[in-house]
């Protein structure tokens, strides 16, 4: 727990200096470290939606300590922008503490969502999409995963329903050491849980599924034309790129991925014009 507790306050004074301009500051919303957990009377209580947030930026924190933050403002900006936008557009379009987007370094193209609204994508993987219409639905299928409540989903199903969580300062007085200690411990077992799940193993196939459907559905009511996920995933099919493997072994099949995309664009009638000035915006920004 300590060793996050440090994490949090080194992303908090990174993230200031390079957000310092921008409204969205991630920082500040990792900055905070989680030290108490309370226990709740009753197991079946749900978890809120500022408890989530605190759940959020820890798991925030353990994707930090292990992808580098990209300290590029201009960047920050734009991916906050385009992903603030799709997120505007879903069912669930603020969460307690709002959506924060940001670049991680990393040779693996991947993306992660954290519980709360949490949204990282790679260098690696904007190096891959070849335009803003792309990104959108790219971020889409992220949103989807914060909106459909997924990772606290998970956290549910689990051995630690009757707990609760707490920001810091919140336990204390309430409980003896060795009682903070104890559901402090069970906090951090909640946490690692749930940030391998986000980080390596991925969600469920059922859960992707409907992140691929949710995804399209957001990026087309924000404008923008959903078939680029498509493009993206016949360019990265071609390629060879193996998009099943790893974090995304719990995707459907590419083929069957795109197969599905496009009947739901095609049914839903989500197509939308792609603007040249988005891609030539992207690629001058995010693939500088």
């Amino acid at each position: 727990m300590k060793k996050y507790i440090i994490i949090l306050f080194v992303a908090l004074a990174s993230l200031m200096a390079v957000n310092a301009a921008h409204a969205i500051d991630i920082g500040s919303a990792i900055g905070t470290a989680i030290t108490g957990a309370q226990k709740v009377a009753e197991a079946s209580k749900d978890i809120t939606p500022s408890e989530e947030h605190y759940i959020g930026r820890s798991i925030a924190a353990m994707v930090i300590d292990r992808y580098p933050l990209v300290q590029d403002p201009a960047l920050t900006k734009y991916i906050n922008n385009v992903g603030l936008l799709v997120a505007y557009n879903s069912e669930r379009p603020e969460t307690y503490g709002g959506y924060h987007f940001g670049v991680v370094q990393s040779s693996e193209a991947n993306a992660f969502a954290c519980p709360g609204g949490f949204i990282f994508v790679t260098t690696a993987l904007l190096k891959e999409v070849g335009s803003e219409d792309q990104l959108s639905a790219i971020l889409g299928h992220e949103v989807a995963h914060v909106a459909h409540r997924d990772g606290i989903n998970a956290i549910k199903k689990s051995k630690w329903t009757d707990l609760g969580f707490y920001a810091a300062g919140e336990a204390a007085g309430k409980f003896s050491p060795n009682e903070v200690k104890e559901l402090t411990g069970a906090f951090t077992s909640v946490i690692s849980d749930v940030g391998k799940k986000v980080i390596e193993s991925g969600y469920s196939q059922s859960d992707e599924k409907k992140a691929d459907s949710a995804g399209v559905r957001y990026a087309s009511a924000a404008g923008y034309d959903p078939n680029g996920i498509v493009a993206f995933l016949q360019a990265e099919a071609e390629k060879g790129i193996d998009t099943n493997r790893g974090p995304f072994a719990s995707h459907p099949k590419t083929d069957t991925r795109i197969k599905e995309l496009k009947a739901e664009i095609e049914k839903e009638n989500l197509s939308r014009q792609v603007a040249d000035v988005r891609t030539n915006r992207y690629k001058a920004i995010a693939r500088r």
